[in-house]
């Protein structure tokens, strides 16, 4: 008798994606490559992992890499930062013949910034404005409460 794995209920699709972001690919990046929406991606992603058991990407390949015994699934290296590969990696030579001058897509390339593509907030962390405006609370609390014996004797004072 033949003991099934938690993989082998995975349809193609979710297969397909774990393998995607077994390579270290994000839900934009699986999504172009499928002509699919990162929504969806999303979705075939958490219904994987509720038949595997596992709760991120990392146990997901994981486990399909232990699943495959000869051959198992390399997950891939750490991409190449930015700054040694450049946005733009290509010349401008090429654009005679009609091709492209980058050997990547802008979208890979522009992905690949990971924290470099997203603006900086200007007040930082939201937990940090929410502890400012409670400190500040705190202190007109104290300062109201050393006003009161003040204000008190004053108006006795004034009988």
């Amino acid at each position: 008798m033949k003991s099934t794995s938690p993989i082998d209920s995975l349809t193609p699709r979710e297969l397909e994606i774990l393998r995607l972001a077994a390579g270290r690919l994000g839900d934009k990046e699986i999504a172009q490559q499928l002509n699919l929406s990162p929504r969806t991606v999303q979705n075939h992603l958490h219904r994987a992992y509720e038949k595997l058991g596992v709760s991120n990407r990392i146990q997901a390949a994981r486990l399909l890499s232990d699943h495959y015994s000869g051959g198992s699934i390399p997950l891939s290296p750490p991409p190449v930062s930015s700054a040694e590969r450049g946005v733009l990696a290509g010349s401008a030579e090429h654009v005679g013949d009609g091709k492209t001058p980058w050997p990547t897509p802008f979208f890979r390339s522009y992905a690949s910034l990971r924290a470099w593509r997203r603006p900086r907030k200007i007040g930082g962390s939201v937990l940090w404005l929410i502890l400012g405006w409670a400190f500040a609370w705190i202190l007109i609390a104290v300062v109201a409460a050393s006003l009161v014996l003040p204000v008190l004797e004053m108006i006795h004072s004034l009988r």
